[in-house]
C-alpha cells in the first residue's frame, strides 16, 4: 500500500507539472506548414493564417529563386515570431526569422508576412549568389537590389521612381557617391529604409538599363572572389569613378514628377507647422515640427526633406521628441537680416508617396 502511495503521489507531480509547464502551454506550441520548397514554422494557434499564406509564399520562393540565379536553398525554413520585432536572414542555414511584435503586422498581418518573406527571400538569395558578400562597403548594393526585386515581384516597380528624387536630394547634400556608400552604418545609421535603399536602387537601375537586366546579378556573382571595385569593373566593364560619374549624371538629369501617388487615401496629409521659438534669433537654429496625418503608419523621419529659400540649404528631418511630429533645424546666421522667409517640404513615405507643401517662417531682429 505504501508504494502504491507513493507511486500515486509521483504520477500526480509528473502530471501538474506536465500541464501546466510553460513549454507546453498551448500559446507555445508550434506547428509547420509546408510547400514544395517553403516549410513555415509559427505559432500553433496562428496555424490557419500559415495555410492561408503557404501558396503564396511558394510563388514568392519560385520568383526570386529565378531572380536571383537559382541559388535559393531547396527547402527554406520560415521561423514566424509574435515575440520578436526584427527580421533576419542566415543563408548558412537556409532559415529566415519574421518579427511580428510591430504595428505593421497587427494592422494587416498576412500582406506584412508576405511582403517581408519576399525581402528575406530576395535577400538570401543574394547572399547565397555572393556567398555571404554581405559588407559594410556592399550593403547599399543589397538593399537597392532588394527593393528592387520585391517591387517587380509585387508587381508595384513604379513605387521605386520616388527613389529617384530621394537620390538627387541626397547628391544635393553631398550624401550621394561611392565614397558615402560604402560607409553604410554612418550613411544609413543602421535603418532600412526606401532614404538608405535609393542610392543602391538608383546605381543598378542604370546600369541595369543602359547594359541589361542580367548585369546587377553578375555584380553579386563577382562579389564572391573580388572586392567591390574589381566587382563594379568585371560587371559594369568600367572603372568605378567611370561608373559614379554616370550615375550621378542620371540622378541629376532624372525627371520626376511633383507628386506620386501610390495608394490614393494613403498618401501623409500634411496637418501643421509649429516653430519653436515663434521666431528664429540671429545666430540661434529655429526648430521647425511638421506635423501629419498618416494613416498608413508609413512615414519616416527620412523621408522628409526641408528646402530653405533663405539659402538654398536642403535639411534633413528628424524623429520628434515628445510630440507625434518631424522635427528639422533650420539655422539662422548671426548677420541674417530680420523677415519673413520661405521653406519648402518634400516628404516621401516608405511605399513611395510623395508630396510638397510649402511655408513660411520669421527672423526677429537682433
Amino acid at each position: 500500500m505504501i508504494r502504491l502511495f507513493f507511486t500515486a503521489v509521483i504520477l500526480t507531480c509528473f502530471l501538474g507539472s506536465s500541464l501546466f509547464s510553460p513549454a507546453l502551454a498551448p500559446a507555445q506550441i508550434s506547428e509547420s506548414i509546408s510547400s514544395e520548397h517553403v516549410r513555415i514554422h509559427m505559432p500553433a494557434e496562428r496555424a490557419a493564417l500559415g495555410r492561408n499564406a503557404i501558396a503564396d509564399l511558394e510563388r514568392c520562393y519560385a520568383f526570386m529563386d529565378r531572380a536571383t540565379g537559382g541559388y535559393l536553398p531547396r527547402k527554406l525554413l520560415l521561423n514566424i515570431q509574435w515575440d520578436k520585432s526584427d527580421h533576419a536572414c542566415n543563408w548558412l542555414s537556409g532559415s529566415i526569422q519574421l518579427g511580428m511584435d510591430q504595428p505593421a503586422a497587427a494592422a494587416n498581418t498576412r500582406t506584412f508576412i508576405l511582403h517581408h518573406a519576399a525581402r528575406e527571400m530576395a535577400r538570401m538569395g543574394l547572399l547565397e549568389l555572393s556567398q555571404g558578400a554581405e559588407r559594410e562597403d556592399t550593403e547599399f548594393l543589397f538593399e537597392g537590389m532588394v527593393k528592387i526585386l520585391v517591387h517587380e515581384y509585387e508587381h508595384s516597380s513604379r513605387n521605386l521612381e520616388s527613389a529617384w528624387v530621394i537620390s538627387r536630394m541626397l547628391d544635393e547634400m553631398k550624401l550621394l557617391g561611392l565614397t558615402s556608400q560604402r560607409s553604410w552604418s554612418t550613411f544609413s545609421g543602421g535603418r532600412r529604409s526606401l532614404r538608405s535603399a535609393a542610392p543602391g536602387i538608383t546605381f543598378l537601375l542604370t546600369f541595369r538599363e543602359l547594359l541589361g537586366r542580367d548585369r546587377p546579378l553578375k555584380l553579386f556573382e563577382s562579389l564572391r572572389k573580388a572586392g567591390l571595385n574589381q566587382s563594379l569593373a568585371i560587371a559594369f566593364k568600367a572603372p568605378a569613378a567611370e561608373l559614379e560619374t554616370v550615375w550621378l549624371q542620371r540622378v541629376r538629369e532624372y525627371q520626376s514628377a511633383d507628386e506620386i501617388t501610390m495608394a490614393a487615401g494613403k498618401a501623409p496629409q500634411f496637418l501643421r507647422a509649429e516653430f519653436a521659438p515663434e521666431e528664429g534669433q540671429p545666430g540661434a537654429s529655429l526648430q521647425l515640427k511638421l506635423f501629419f496625418q498618416d494613416t498608413a503608419g508609413n512615414l519616416l523621419a527620412d523621408g522628409v526633406f526641408v528646402k530653405d529659400e533663405r539659402t538654398g540649404r536642403l535639411l534633413q528631418g528628424q524623429t520628434g521628441k515628445g510630440a507625434d511630429c518631424i522635427e528639422v533645424m533650420i539655422p539662422v546666421e548671426a548677420d541674417c537680416p530680420p523677415g519673413e522667409y520661405g521653406y519648402r517640404a518634400t516628404v516621401i513615405d516608405e511605399s513611395g508617396n510623395l508630396r510638397n507643401w510649402t511655408g513660411n517662417y520669421r527672423v526677429a531682429a537682433k
